[in-house]
């Protein structure tokens, strides 16, 4: 079929041949997203249920079973309810994508995140996949810089406006119990 198309026109093969490829790296970026995102929340959770269950803090803290799963669909339950608009965002702001561009920023994306994950370090897959889209706009001299600047301005703000909360609510803790 691919070659048939091919001596037609090389453009309708490669955007079906790419089509069909990117269903493989979006696979690929939501698995190495779940393995890195999942562990990255259930981290924290994992070990409370550890000092409960013990009485001690531990090296290791096994993981249930359920909370794996429940974990799971809280994250598909965001994406499906609230992370339309990031989706448009990435997908169509930043950068004009077609198949083959889509297939080069997930391949790229899903390859950090789960290098990362197998290192056992936490990163943010949305950074990820937003840098491989930023990469491929830049290539194709269509990156949407004016867009970036939020983006990169919210990427500034978050990690210490999480650390403030995250002390704020401690003390807050601390305080009542």
């Amino acid at each position: 079929f691919a070659r048939a198309l091919k001596k037609q026109s090389i453009s309708r093969a490669t955007f079906i041949m790419f089509s069909w490829m990117q269903v493989f790296t979006a696979c690929a970026f939501a698995f190495s997203h779940g393995a890195n995102d999942i562990a990255n929340a259930i981290g924290p959770f994992a070990a409370v249920l550890d000092v409960l269950e013990t009485g001690a803090i531990g090296e290791e803290a096994a993981v249930p079973t359920a909370a794996l799963i429940a974990f799971g669909i809280a994250l598909v339950s965001g994406l499906w309810f609230v992370g339309r608009k990031v989706i448009h965002t990435v997908g169509t702001g930043l950068t004009s994508m077609h198949p083959s561009s889509g297939f080069a920023a997930e391949l790229a994306a899903a390859t950090i995140v789960l290098l990362a994950s197998v290192l056992g370090l936490p990163v943010s897959s949305t950074h990820i996949l937003i840098g491989a889209v930023l990469g491929v706009g830049v290539v194709n001299h269509a990156a949407n810089w004016k867009l970036m600047r939020p983006i990169f301005l919210a990427w500034i703000i978050t990690l210490p406006a999480a650390a403030g909360i995250g002390a704020v609510m401690v003390l807050l803790l601390r305080a009542v119990f």
